[in-house]
């Protein structure tokens, strides 16, 4: 498996046993939410990759990557509660682990790094209380971090 892929399983895998593990009645999915969405919903979806060069005859260079989490929530309350619960628990790394191993629960993989967060960002969604019922309050809490591997 592609290092880039256990970098998003770690961020799918800390959201859902991390962040959100004392609120059990919100659904973490992998990807955009298919079928009936569930409120409330967190969805994590890998964005941008960027490598820059930071050393004169290394071709491997930095990886700075971003990721968008997806907010869905029944309300504005909940969606801004979710958002600032996310901007919080952000400031510190998220550990990067070897599911070439195994998943949890059943196995604890290896630790093989950290994303140290560079930015992130909070956007709430404005959506017109009229089309509110159809479309949900939404926000999109975006990262932007690097693998520094350990």
């Amino acid at each position: 498996m592609y290092t880039e892929r256990k970098e998003d399983l770690s961020v799918y895998y800390f959201l859902k046993d991390v962040v959100f593990l004392s609120t059990p009645f919100v659904t973490i999915v992998d990807g955009f939410p298919e079928g009936d969405l569930k409120l409330p919903t967190v969805a994590v979806e890998a964005g941008r990759i960027d490598v820059v060069e930071y050393e004169l005859g290394n071709r491997v260079g930095l990886r700075v990557r971003r990721w968008y989490i997806d907010i869905y929530a029944n309300n504005k309350s909940q969606r801004d509660d979710f958002g600032y619960k996310l901007l919080d628990v952000l400031k510190d790394p998220i550990p990067v682990y070897n599911y070439d191993e195994g998943f949890p629960p059943s196995v604890s993989p290896t630790r093989i790094g950290v994303l140290s967060i560079l930015s992130k960002s909070f956007d709430p969604i404005k959506i017109s209380a009229d089309v509110v019922n159809k479309l949900y309050y939404r926000a999109t809490v975006s990262i932007v971090a690097q693998n520094d591997r350990s």
